[in-house]
């Protein structure tokens, strides 16, 4: 199956299913004939665009972001993505930690480098949260104070 097809499938399972997990993901797959490894899935999930939106009772599941979008028309999906910006602290002036809903750190990152790479040195992610360092305490207040306005 070629690589398009494959994003495809993977988008028309996300679209129909509750998934919550990869290996789910990964299941359903393989009962549509396509063998993939974990890594392989991360890296469709990325490309994708694929981000873990809340249930109504209380899980995530996967679920498709806009295709090619920016800053300006994921607004709605930063709003709901980003629970909390760390307050400034002493000694860390250069430094943001952001907790995220579990699964869309990655897209949050590529959001942020995609908007204001010229600002920040780094960013660390792990499932659910992320770590900032900015070029300079005035460049992270202005992430902060930027980070703020796309989550009221």
């Amino acid at each position: 199956m070629k690589k398009c097809e494959r994003l495809e499938l993977l988008q028309r399972i996300i679209l129909n299913h509750h998934i919550e997990t990869q290996h789910e993901l990964l299941v359903l797959l393989e009962k549509e004939g396509l063998h993939l490894t974990q890594a392989t899935i991360s890296r469709d999930i990325n490309e994708l665009g694929v981000v873990k939106t809340p249930t109504k009772d209380g899980h995530y599941v996967y679920s498709l972001s806009q295709p090619n979008s920016t800053v300006d028309s994921d607004d709605f999906l930063v709003e709901k993505t980003i629970l909390s910006i760390s307050e400034k602290t002493s000694g860390l002036e250069q430094m943001l930690h952001l907790d995220i809903i579990p699964g869309n750190t990655r897209l949050i990152k590529k959001i942020l480098l995609d908007e204001y790479g010229e600002k920040i040195f780094s960013i660390i992610v792990d499932d659910d949260s992320l770590l900032l360092m900015a070029k300079s305490p005035l460049a992270a207040d202005q992430l902060r104070q930027e980070l703020l306005e796309w989550t009221r």
